[in-house]
């Protein structure tokens, strides 16, 4: 089980604090936010239960 987010490939402040937090890229998810073509890192991290 994971937990995935995106992360604007502008912003490597955001990315750099992710990835010491345990996520890694694993995608990218390009997308229009109005006339602009954004891209997305898409990050995921693994969830582990302790009971």
């Amino acid at each position: 089980t994971y937990v995935w987010l995106g992360v604007w490939e502008e912003n490597p402040r955001a990315i750099r604090f992710y990835q010491k937090n345990g996520f890694m890229p694993f995608d990218k998810h390009i997308f229009k936010l109005g006339e602009d073509e954004q891209t997305d890192i898409m990050m995921k991290k693994m969830l582990s239960f302790k009971w």
